[in-house]
């Protein structure tokens, strides 16, 4: 992970306190991992993929040969990768969807491409859910 990072460093013409300062961490952090005394934690990954869209986060968690991402788009609240917490602490944010009756039905139409859908989770404000699974037809 060090020599992606310094990949990453060189390819963005940065140096290790100006990364510790982008991604809001302490220049310590960043000294760590660079000589190989820490792994990069969570959430410091996290911050890396927010913080630089046009990195492709399959190349710098994994054996991807392209560092660039060729559909990179400029990070927003919504497509962000959260950088720390539960699940459950997303409970202030709200949807669009949030009056979804109970009697709602779930059409078996791929409306996303996906046909394959085995069952969706509805996670309410109180930490209770709801799996919903789509109809057999036939």
């Amino acid at each position: 992970m060090e020599e992606k990072l310094r990949i990453l460093m060189q390819s963005e013409n940065l140096t290790a306190s100006r990364l510790a300062e982008i991604l809001e961490v302490k220049p310590a952090a960043i000294s760590h991992i660079l000589s190989g005394r820490n792994k990069p934690s969570f959430e410091l990954l996290c911050k890396i993929v927010n913080r630089f869209p046009q990195i492709n986060p399959y190349w710098l968690l994994g054996d991807a040969e392209e560092m660039r991402n060729t559909n990179a788009t400029i990070p927003t609240e919504a497509n962000q990768v959260p950088t720390s917490g539960t699940l459950f602490d997303l409970s202030a944010e709200k949807s669009d969807n949030s009056d979804i009756s109970q009697n709602s039905q779930i059409s078996t139409t791929p409306q996303f491409g996906r046909s394959d859908i085995e069952k969706i989770i509805i996670i309410y404000h109180d930490q209770t859910f709801e799996e919903l699974r789509p109809r057999k037809l036939g």
